[in-house]
């Protein structure tokens, strides 16, 4: 259920005051930061070091999804999880709640936005709820964060977002599945989902390119993404057909626009449980990993030929960002902290046990 507005602010009152003392986001680079559920059932927002010391802990009202870093700034966007109607603007050094923004009028949040190159943008994903149609929200960060409009995301159910390079495009990973605020996360479209990647330009709406998988894949919905400093487009999937059916769950596309889906061992890619949770590129960019929290398995593929690199196993693993080195990744959990993965090595090593206290949601951000 959507927390009122009266209720949200009042939480707020509680959440700015809950950062740690002292806590600084200038103590080590690079720095992480991911929503969270604390031990005592608080959702908060935190932000630790790639050595695992926690740097702060922001209580949040309602649990959090994906955080955005607005480039020249202290911002940090957290973004209520769908149908969310919120998001909040957080500092990065001291944890504090700058502001919150609700979604418009016939307007609920998906959980994801990107910022534009110059920061003075910042574009979430939306539904539009009368007639399920998604939609990117545009709203002015020195304006306090004014909505001062929306543009279509090519599709339904828009999930993740990012600007491709150049700053002229944003690619919108459209799900495809229609929901409705009043029903929670039910899908309103069970078996005609309309899934695709969208290319869409920034300042005039338009709608370049929509590209799908095909009939046979209709009910593969495509969720989250990453991009790569030469416009290459990593995109994860969800699985909503025949449970029995094990279709390739990671695809790739490619700066000239071909897209290709990647293979692996058939037993590896049944242990993915038809669910990619989130998908990151190391800081080359040159290996990608796709995680399932269902299938506790964290995936890993070189991206330029697609080949194979195996699997590690990480219970509710689903946070996935680049690590501190060249094929390394930092990965976060629901049940097993947070672990740093080495993928030539093929090593998995906790991260502090600080961290280990914490149920990690979905996604982690690399900032710094």
């Amino acid at each position: 259920m959507a927390i009122d507005r009266r209720s949200f602010l009042a939480g707020l009152g509680l959440a700015v005051g809950t950062a740690l003392a002292g806590g600084s986001a200038r103590a080590a680079a690079p720095v992480y930061v991911s929503c969270a559920q604390a031990a005592d059932g608080t959702q908060r927002v935190c932000a630790f070091t790639g050595a695992g010391a926690l740097l702060f802990s922001t209580a949040l009202p309602e649990r959090g999804h994906d955080v955005a870093a607005r480039p020249g700034s202290r911002d940090l966007v957290v973004f209520a999880r769908r149908p969310g109607d919120w998001m909040a603007v957080v500092d990065r050094e001291s944890g504090a709640v700058r502001r919150v923004v609700l979604a418009v009028e016939g307007r609920h949040f998906y959980g994801h936005g990107a910022f534009s190159a110059d920061g003075r943008l910042l574009y979430a994903t939306e539904n539009r709820i009368a007639s399920g149609t998604g939609a990117l929200g545009v709203y002015d960060c020195a304006a306090g964060y004014a909505r001062i409009g929306e543009i279509a995301s090519g599709g339904i159910g828009p999930h993740d977002l990012a600007f491709l390079p150049g700053a002229e495009r944003i690619v919108v990973a459209n799900g495809g599945i229609r929901t409705h605020p009043d029903s929670g996360r039910e899908m309103l479209n069970a078996g005609a989902l309309e899934p695709s990647l969208a290319l869409v330009r920034a300042k005039t709406g338009e709608v370049e390119e929509t590209l799908d998988l095909g009939r046979d894949l209709a009910d593969l919905s495509i969720r989250h993404l990453a991009v790569a400093r030469d416009g290459a487009v990593v995109f994860g999937c969800q699985w909503a057909g025949d449970p029995l059916a094990a279709p390739p769950l990671v695809g790739i596309r490619e700066p000239g626009g071909r897209v290709r889906l990647l293979d692996m061992p058939l037993d590896d890619l049944i242990s993915l449980d038809n669910y990619v949770g989130s998908v990151a590129l190391d800081p080359a960019g040159e290996i990608l990993c796709a995680t399932s929290p269902r299938g506790s398995i964290a995936a890993f593929f070189a991206r330029r030929s697609g080949r194979y690199l195996g699997r590690r196993r990480l219970s509710d693993v689903c946070g996935a960002a680049a690590g501190p080195a060249e094929g390394t990744f930092l990965l976060t959990s629901g049940n097993d902290g947070v672990a740093l993965a080495r993928v030539v090595d093929r090593d998995l090593a906790a991260l502090g046990t600080e961290l280990a206290r914490t149920v990690w949601d979905n996604h982690v951000l690399r900032v710094g």
